[in-house]
């Protein structure tokens, strides 16, 4: 999910059978076996290359040679895979599992000479195999996803799509190859080691890859804390965007925040919806819009709450959507894929898509009604440095920042789940991008990179004065730990320290602060524990009402006061319904989704954290 190795693809069928043909020779059989009688014909002159050539190593050597191609912590290794995963026995044993099935379920036919074959071999390697338009999902390729643009998958869609081929198979290389942020592709050879190692079982693997401490949690909170907030009071970006006039959506009538958005229906006059807000007296969920596609991984919106922005398809086109609330039924489609984000004053956003995208938000305001952006625009830059599951922040007065770490995956609400694991190594870092606007547009400056052990899924604060990281352990996540973000001017760039102040030992998934630096907030999925079934109101993990829970899936919002740690749990979703990626606007609103098993999805906002606040 960040910018991907481009491949310089043939442009003619007949071209590609002369790479075919000369990358058939590299070893193997290729043989064609007889077709059986109902099989369609492969277009002439097309010739299978092998899948991957078989390595003669001892087990420690190919085990040695893959994992210093993949950036493990070994001898001779060289960053690559772990800039943005944690190269620990968890995430190996976890690839191991998804490059399994991969061949179990998707790549069942490595000598496929059927293009109906080849057709339903493609299908399966999307999200939603039913579903053409459903984009292409690396967890379904498993450690042969860097694979992808070498010669046998280009076959595989040649021989699948004789037509269009080259665009459909450059679609599964910008969703799906690894490694990305930039880095060169593996080549044959180099693949053929990884897919030795992966087909052999990643021999090795635990005794090569350091053990992830077992992360015990202890909870902490320092004085820094209460001090950063009560500046924000005054000086963090909800009281200086409200300073500013900014006009915050579905505030025309309003006098306080929490009259806002009351034209919106809200859940609890809702048949469907009135499960979702239950468990804090006095706050009001309010459902925003309904989407007739799905999205894809999180949601995030500006600062004022007009847009909001994710992945996946709609009627305007592209591979991710942009809502305007503020003109109804207004779609802006994108070609970026996902990873969105938006500055704090309401200046500007970013896009994940064949790298990171950064634009002035005007240029949303600006189109015509049915537009679209193709990050072409003279309001766009691209931000090379900048990798996925960016989050955007800007000093009051100063520069705007986006960071990045180690990150775990999560686009759940499609059925039962957990956590995302917390798979962050001795080697994590984060890695802070300062970012001007020289009048041109947004302009990146060098990267900083600090350690930060085992930490990753790293947010940034409104005001770039905070950073919160999931903590890895052994069996799972510890915690989240907050940093201050100290940053001093020098030269063209900063020094800068990032001091823990704070440890919060509680369980969830990426999270967001709020624009005055009091609240985090996560969602949760429900896991089959006996904590889980308590806080749900259940005697525990066994007890009878509790079961749908773990058996359809659901998830929960989670509010915690970074000043006491204290947590509320501000939904009570229904068995099979998600409330997922929450994050605040500008005056304290939570915006998340819903996603129900089966039913379409819904953008919604909270007033939860004014209610806590006492507003």
């Amino acid at each position: 999910m960040s910018m991907s190795h481009r491949t310089l693809l043939p442009s003619t069928l007949a071209t590609l059978a002369t790479v075919l043909l000369a990358a058939a020779c590299g070893g193997g059989s290729d043989a064609t076996p007889d077709a059986g009688p109902d099989a369609e014909p492969a277009p002439d002159g097309l010739v299978r290359p092998v899948f991957r050539n078989p390595v003669d190593l001892s087990d420690d050597a190919l085990a040695l040679q893959a994992l210093q191609l993949l950036g493990a912590d070994v001898e001779g290794s060289e960053r690559n895979c772990d800039i943005c995963h944690g190269m620990t026995r968890a995430r190996f044993h976890g690839w191991s599992d998804l490059s399994t099935t991969a061949m179990s379920s998707c790549l069942t036919d490595l000598e496929v000479d059927d293009p109906a074959d080849a057709r339903a071999m493609i299908a399966c390697l999307r999200e939603d195999p039913e579903d053409e338009s459903s984009p292409f999902d690396p967890a379904h390729l498993g450690m042969y996803a860097t694979a992808v643009h070498l010669p046998w998958f280009q076959y595989l869609f040649a021989l699948a799509y004789p037509e269009d081929w080259q665009v459909r198979h450059e679609e599964l290389v910008d969703r799906a190859l690894m490694p990305r942020g930039g880095h060169p592709a593996f080549d044959q050879a180099d693949f053929d080691i990884i897919a030795e190692w992966t087909a052999r079982g990643m021999p090795l693997v635990d005794s090569l890859v350091p053990e992830t401490p077992t992360g015990d949690c202890t909870p902490e909170i320092g004085p820094e804390v209460a001090a950063h907030v009560a500046a924000m009071e005054t000086q963090g970006w909800a009281a200086v965007n409200a300073a500013a006039g900014i006009t915050m959506h579905g505030c025309a009538a309003a006098t306080t925040a929490r009259e806002c958005l009351t034209t919106y229906p809200r859940a609890s006059d809702t048949d469907w919806a009135r499960t979702w807000e239950q468990d804090l007296p006095a706050s009001a969920i309010r459902i925003l819009y309904t989407m007739s596609y799905a999205s894809s991984f999180w949601t995030r919106s500006s600062a004022d709450g007009r847009f909001v922005a994710h992945g996946g398809g709609n009627g305007a086109g592209g591979s991710s959507t942009i809502i305007d609330l503020a003109t109804p039924g207004r779609l802006i489609g994108t070609t970026a894929f996902y990873d969105p984000g938006f500055f704090p004053d309401n200046s500007g956003f970013a896009f994940q898509g064949g790298g990171a995208s950064v634009c002035e938000q005007g240029l949303l305001s600006a189109l015509p009604h049915d537009n679209f952006v193709d990050y072409s625009e003279a309001a766009c830059n691209t931000a090379s440095g900048v990798g996925l599951y960016q989050h955007m922040g800007a000093s009051v007065g100063g520069d705007y920042w986006i960071v990045n770490s180690q990150w775990a995956g999560d686009n759940g609400g499609q059925g039962p789940g957990e956590d995302p694991g917390a798979w962050f190594d001795a080697n994590a870092t984060i890695r802070l991008i300062p970012m001007i606007h020289d009048g041109g547009g947004f302009q990146e400056r060098g990267g900083i990179d600090q350690v930060a052990p085992y930490e990753g899924d790293t947010v940034l604060s409104p005001a770039a004065e905070l950073l919160v990281s999931r903590i890895s352990s052994a069996s799972g996540q510890a915690g989240y730990r907050l940093r201050k973000l100290d940053a001093t001017p020098s030269g063209d760039s900063y020094t800068v320290e990032t001091p823990v102040i704070a440890t919060y030992c509680l369980d969830g998934a990426k999270p967001a602060i709020s624009y005055d630096e009091r609240w985090l907030i996560t969602h949760h999925y429900t896991e089959d524990t006996d904590a889980d079934a308590i806080d749900l109101g259940f005697t525990g993990r066994t007890d009878g009402g509790f079961r749908p829970y773990v058996q359809q899936g659901s998830a929960n919002l989670h509010l915690v006061d970074l000043l006491s740690g204290d947590r509320i749990r501000i939904t009570r979703m229904a068995p099979g319904q998600f409330a997922l990626f929450p994050h605040f606007r500008s005056d304290g609103w939570i915006y998340f989704n819903v996603r129900t098993a089966g039913g379409p999805e819904h953008i919604a906002a909270s007033d939860a954290a004014l209610v806590a606040a006492g507003k």
